[in-house]
């Protein structure tokens, strides 16, 4: 049976890493030379923001459930997101790491840039004002700036990321395709969910929401229909369903023990909410996820990031 989620200061295993304000590695997506994927098992990085520029091969992405991934692509892995990957043996790619602190400081001046990238995102649709090639070769041109010695170095890698992200914001304007102020929905989409993480199950309606962001229930609705196309409502079980398949599949807790973690009034209550969002009882889902894992990993390797 799973342990406690792995949880990391730093990059490859390293819990006792210090992070400071402006860490920032870059680093080679190594391919095996074998004939059995590998992966990294789920984990989450309390304090590091993440971009993974996945070229070519084959990948796969878990978080709250497993899906496969089409490249070229890039995926967004905010801090305290649970993920893991399995990989081909002819994966091709990039990782660029950096801490919370210096993303912050990097986007101060553009708010509205800041809350929309610093959220989970995989993106395999580009176009002709952003293609992949675009954004790999902006990576690159980090590396390269990191690994260097340069005068004005600082500055340049601060005109770089900026330039990254704000290709990244374009690309992820363009898909979700709506005008209307999208930084002032997205601040509140943001601190709904902040609320929702404070909040226990069922401890507010969606109005106590709302009136807390100083907004009309309809209008958190529409908020959370334009950036998620769900109720706000489904937005709330969405979040305690996902804690729950991550007590469930990444610790030995009890359902019972899952139930008062996610303060349920009682296991029953707790097992009837989630069958009715999954359609399986919490034991029967942990099976089948453990099954399937046993399956999925027969001959595999993995490594823990």
């Amino acid at each position: 049976m799973r342990t406690d989620i792995a949880r990391y200061n730093g990059i490859y295993g390293d819990s006792r890493a210090q992070i400071s304000h402006d860490y920032l590695k870059s680093q080679l997506i190594v391919p095996r030379q074998r004939f059995t994927d590998w992966g990294l098992k789920p984990h989450l990085h309390e304090n590091l923001f993440q971009l993974f520029f996945l070229e070519a091969g084959r990948a796969a992405f878990e978080a709250t459930e497993l899906v496969e991934l089409r490249t070229p692509c890039l995926v967004i892995i905010p801090a305290n997101t649970v993920h893991g990957f399995t990989f081909s043996p002819q994966v091709k790619g990039r990782t660029l790491t950096l801490s919370e602190a210096l993303l912050d400081t990097i986007l101060q001046a553009t708010p509205g840039v800041l809350v929309e990238i610093n959220a989970l995102h995989i993106l395999s649709e580009f176009n002709s004002e952003v293609s992949f090639a675009d954004l790999s070769a902006l990576e690159q041109q980090i590396h390269e700036e990191i690994n260097s010695e340069l005068p004005g170095k600082q500055l340049a890698l601060n005109g770089y990321f900026k330039l990254l992200f704000v290709k990244i914001f374009r690309l992820l304007h363009h898909r979700r395709g709506q005008e209307e102020s999208p930084n002032r929905a997205l601040h509140y989409f943001r601190e709904f969910q902040k609320a929702i993480e404070r909040t226990a199950p069922f401890e507010k309606k969606i109005s106590d929401f709302a009136q807390e962001l100083k907004i009309t229930p309809v209008h958190l609705n529409r908020i959370c229909q334009a950036v998620k196309g769900k109720t706000a409502q489904q937005i709330v079980q969405a979040h305690t369903i996902r804690r729950a398949h991550n007590y469930l599949l990444y610790t030995s807790l009890s359902v019972a023990e899952i139930a008062y973690e996610l303060q349920f009034v009682d296991p029953g209550y707790f097992t009837r909410f989630f069958r009715k969002q999954t359609g399986m009882a919490p034991g029967a889902y942990r099976a089948k996820a453990y099954r399937s894992d046993s399956a999925g990993k027969t001959g595999k390797a993995e490594l823990s990031s």
